[in-house]
């Protein structure tokens, strides 16, 4: 049941709330886009404060925010709990986007073909820095991947990540290193390091490596995708336990299948 007449607010709007209302309504949709993206699976339920805290917007401003969401049917409000949550229809925003991808369900049957011969979990990704955001996964035996289509990993710390990054051209590369640079702080010269390492081995052999350095007791794989125009760029990745299966089968078995699936997948890009 929806709680909107709970969230009722009659507080008198000030003269700056009327004046951004008025004069920046791009602004004010990029700041209902920070709302929903305060939302996770770790933060499935927020309410008003928390939600300011996660975005840095004044309470007052997600005060108006989340009202307008919920009117607009992108978010429902839990009276009992005083909290909010993103409702289905928001699943909207990304369908179309994955409806138009053509290289989606071609993808989905090389992936999946991967996974199970290799046990592993393996997962199309797309570059939303400082994020890579998975666009499909497929489940191998060895490994119920925790991570689902939506879900953002790590750019910089990820095979996945440093795949993509390995795709660049030296002048792009540079630029979005220094993007990057400011989420890292004092982390962020060893991450440079093994992340221009990833560049070598991409282009060596098609793959990079992470083992262990991201999440422990996982090792992973991923290659590059790029179009022919150079203008779409993803990555694939082939993860696994390290427990399931040793770094010498992932690399010498795996990591070339991998690189030689993400070469015949760029075709379609």
């Amino acid at each position: 049941m929806s709680g909107r007449r709970a969230i009722t607010d009659d507080r008198p709007v000030s003269d700056a709330e009327t004046r951004e209302r008025g004069s920046n309504p791009s602004g004010a949709l990029l700041r209902g886009l920070e709302v929903l993206e305060a939302f996770s699976p770790e933060r499935a339920l927020l309410g008003n404060a928390e939600i300011s805290a996660a975005t840095g917007l004044p309470k007052p401003t997600v005060s108006r925010l989340t009202r307008a969401l919920v009117e607009a049917g992108y978010l429902e409000y839990e009276p009992v709990r005083g909290k909010y949550q993103l409702r289905p229809r928001v699943l909207t925003l990304g369908f179309s986007v994955l409806s138009n991808m053509k290289v989606l369900p071609i993808a989905h049957e090389q992936l999946q073909r991967l996974a199970t011969a290799s046990g592993c979990a393996v997962s199309l990704a797309w570059p939303d820095l400082p994020h890579m955001i998975y666009l499909d996964r497929c489940i191998g035996e060895a490994l119920p991947y925790f991570f689902s289509v939506g879900s953002a990993i790590d750019m910089a710390r990820t095979a996945t990540g440093r795949a993509y990054l390995a795709s660049l051209d030296p002048n792009a590369l540079e630029i979005t290193l220094k993007k990057l640079a400011p989420h890292y702080a004092d982390d962020w010269q060893p991450l440079r390091d093994a992340i221009m390492l990833a560049v070598s081995e991409v282009a060596e052999r098609g793959f990079c490596l992470v083992d262990t350095t991201w999440r422990q007791n996982i090792r992973g794989v991923a290659a590059p995708l790029v179009s022919r125009d150079g203008r779409t760029r993803m990555s694939i990745n082939c993860v696994t336990p390290t427990f399931a299966m040793d770094q010498e089968t992932l690399v010498g078995k795996w990591g070339p299948l991998l690189a030689n699936t993400a070469q015949a997948l760029s075709m379609y890009l």
